[in-house]
């Protein structure tokens, strides 16, 4: 890592079934308005069940360990396998303001089975606000009051 090393990395809990079991519901739903829903099983399209943020003193801080991750991924036993840069979206974006990079990474087990987590790379203020933000997230995604 050297320099590039984030300043801090917070594990982030197991998603929940229940969550898991919405975010299904949801990319049904959103098959259902293309020409093309996405193939079964929809569960693979759930590519966050575990989570870490790794936190970062400057936006340069965060391209560097973001730019590390993808370039050495491999080597490290944690492909990239999707990024979605929310630094590059326009201010109508829905993210309230929010940015961060978030990597999907690929970890192969001895077994050979695999699984999919998500590293969020934020910078320190940045994640001050997500943490302050996060309820005001859930009320916006809940479908029942009874979820938030």
């Amino acid at each position: 890592w050297g320099a590039t090393a984030p300043d801090l990395v917070y594990p982030g809990p197991v998603k929940t079934k229940q969550r898991m079991l919405e975010k299904v519901a949801e990319y049904y739903a959103e098959g259902q308005t293309h020409s093309e829903p996405p193939p079964p099983p929809l569960a693979a399209l759930v590519l966050d069940p575990v989570r870490a943020s790794a936190i970062c003193s400057s936006p340069q801080h965060v391209l560097s360990v973001a730019s590390f991750l993808i370039e050495h991924g491999d080597a490290q036993g944690l492909p990239v396998v999707r990024l979605k840069n929310k630094f590059a979206l326009d201010d109508s974006a829905e993210f309230d303001g929010y940015r961060d990079v978030m990597l999907c990474v690929m970890h192969t087990g001895h077994l050979g089975l695999r699984i999919i987590g998500e590293i969020q790379v934020q910078e320190a203020r940045m994640h001050a606000l997500k943490v302050k933000m996060h309820r005001l997230y859930k009320v916006k995604r809940a479908a029942l009051a009874a979820r938030i």
